[in-house]
């Protein structure tokens, strides 16, 4: 009689573990450059605000902002004002330090390691003419690759 093989030989198992371990691999940094993207994100919602204000602008007087144009008067939060987790300040028309002008909005991100090479960058979303309305092109203010940056 002859015996009947039960359960797997050490070579299966070790197989199994090693596709295992290359299928890890593969999916540890997409899911790090998912979780960046999605910090990253928090800043078009708190630019949605800022672009519709300026969206209005332009339709109401024919130009874009200028850097002179208050937040109060645009009917925005001030640039320090908002409460967020990834985000520092979000401003039109100035990054802070110079002024940028033309309706942009520059947006900050924290300095926080787990934003990865988005780290204390800024996501510029500058406003362009096209037959009469507003495109808006998202770029990045240094360093973050734009597969971090959100799509508009």
């Amino acid at each position: 009689m002859q015996k009947l093989q039960q359960g797997f030989t050490l070579i299966e198992l070790m197989i199994v573990v090693a596709i295992i371990g290359i299928l890890a691999a593969l999916a540890v940094p997409a899911y790090q450059d998912y979780t960046i993207r999605s910090k990253v994100g928090e800043s078009a919602s708190l630019a949605s605000a800022a672009r519709t204000a300026v969206d209005v602008y332009f339709s109401e007087n024919g130009t874009l902002p200028l850097a002179a144009v208050s937040h109060v008067s645009l009917g925005i939060s001030q640039p320090r004002s908002y409460n967020a987790k990834y985000v520092s300040y979000v401003a039109v028309g100035a990054n802070g330090a110079t002024t940028v002008g033309n309706g942009q909005i520059v947006i900050q991100l924290q300095d926080l390691a787990e934003l990865g090479q988005a780290r204390n960058d800024r996501v510029l979303y500058t406003p362009i003419v096209n037959a009469g309305n507003l495109e808006w092109v998202v770029s990045s203010g240094s360093t973050a690759p734009p597969k971090y940056l959100p799509r508009r």
